[in-house]
């Protein structure tokens, strides 16, 4: 392992500081994971966002110390979480997922969610860019990875201009495992820079797990891969022009400025229509509006402690109030009463929509790092169906088998 690495930290008399509050409306977008506007996309979770409403979160976050990892998900997105639990897990534990690749943007309009155009993480960048200093300083980003230059040169051009983006440091940690490039004194070494937003580029996969492992050792607030963004600043390669982009073929100007490009282009093509072929061209079949009432209902933990969240009716987008709820309540009690597993009850749920599954994949992100079991219960065949094809492979049980008391309190929550 190569452990060489070059850097640098910008002087705090390059620095201004100081930041503005962003509108009451964009810090009090949710206070956790259920309150989010999140769907599921093949697996994925798919905020419902735009670039406006991201740059208010990041803002927010600069602002208010909250911490804000995101990801801007791409068909290569698609393909490793399908193939590595692993790359599922860090994708998943994101707080927030916009939809970046053009395919992706049209496979979900197909199947229902209201996504209205691609959140590519260059735009989010620009925009960024564009807005005055926040209340007096500007948004404080350091550059991690990027290829040979890329970062100083990225750096340097941001300190050039006075928009709304400084950078004040850059690392280029060569090559090397997550591990070997996770040392204390490349985290204290971002960390004395102080800033809002460190932004990765180590590649997609090797970015993601690095903001996994470090999570908790970095201080700045943001944190996202965003390998290309630190090429398009430093100006060393050229993005693709507006008409390009809008017309789902920036992959091919990318293979023409990076040629390297092509392999992973071509593998991660065949792979995707692997996906469309079984798992998307399955969910078609049932892509539809659905319509009904539904119910969720949380029940304290049975004898064989358990927690179960009783399901039933129709549960989409205009019903999930009771869900969000329940699962929260799910988690809470599994957490202060040591619960083996929370159980969903689907045996009287009849259909639900990508929403729901949205949520159910907020559960399942709750539930990460802790001794507790994820089980659905009674679920017909059409729901395991949809399950299996969104790789959401949840232990499937016999509700018998369960020994659930039925006569139980039950607290019920309106949906």
């Amino acid at each position: 392992m190569n452990e060489t690495r070059t850097h640098k930290i910008v002087s705090p008399a390059e620095a201004q500081n100081g930041l503005t509050s962003p509108s009451a409306e964009i810090s009090a977008l949710r206070k956790d994971d259920f309150d989010r506007d999140v769907w599921c996309l093949m697996g994925l979770p798919i905020d419902i966002a735009d670039i406006d409403r991201t740059v208010g979160m990041i803002e927010d976050s600069a602002r208010s110390g909250k911490r804000l990892s995101f990801i801007t998900p791409n068909v290569n997105f698609l393909v490793r979480a399908n193939k590595d639990k692993k790359a599922r897990a860090e994708l998943l534990n994101a707080d927030l997922s916009v939809i970046d690749g053009a395919p992706l943007v049209k496979m979900a309009k197909m199947l229902g969610l209201p996504v209205s155009s691609r959140v590519a993480g260059s735009d989010v960048f620009e925009a960024l860019r564009r807005r005055p200093s926040f209340g007096g300083r500007k948004l404080k980003v350091f550059f991690f990875g990027g290829r040979e230059g890329a970062a100083e040169q990225a750096t340097n051009a941001l300190n050039t201009e006075n928009r709304g983006v400084e950078a004040v440091g850059w690392i280029n940690p060569g090559f090397g495992d997550v591990e070997s490039m996770s040392t204390d004194a490349i985290i204290e070494e971002i960390n004395a820079a102080n800033p809002d937003f460190v932004m990765v580029a180590l590649g997609a996969a090797k970015g993601q797990a690095w903001i996994e492992f470090n999570r908790d050792r970095l201080n700045a607030p943001v944190t996202a891969h965003l390998g290309a963004v630190v090429d398009f600043t430093a100006g060393g390669i050229e993005r693709a022009p507006e008409w390009v982009q809008r017309s789902g073929l920036e992959w091919l100007w990318r293979i023409k400025e990076e040629p390297a490009l092509w392999r992973r282009y071509f593998d991660d093509g065949l792979a995707l229509a692997k996906i469309a072929i079984t798992d998307f061209a399955k969910q078609m079949t049932g892509a539809k509006e659905l319509a009904g009432e539904g119910v969720a209902t949380t029940e304290p933990q049975d004898a064989a402690g358990n927690i179960v969240v009783r399901l039933s009716g129709v549960l989409t987008r205009h019903n999930l109030r009771g869900v969000r709820e329940a699962f929260r309540q799910a988690v809470s009690a599994s957490q202060d009463h040591g619960a083996k597993a929370i159980v969903l009850d689907f045996a009287e749920l009849q259909a639900v929509d990508r929403a729901f599954l949205g949520q159910l994949l907020m559960l399942e992100k709750n539930l990460m790092g802790a001794p507790v079991v994820l089980q659905i219960a009674g679920a017909r065949r059409s729901l395991q169906s949809l399950l299996r094809s969104n790789n959401m492979n949840y232990r499937l049980v016999n509700a018998r088998e369960l020994k659930i008391l039925d006569k139980l309190p039950v607290q019920q929550i309106a949906s």
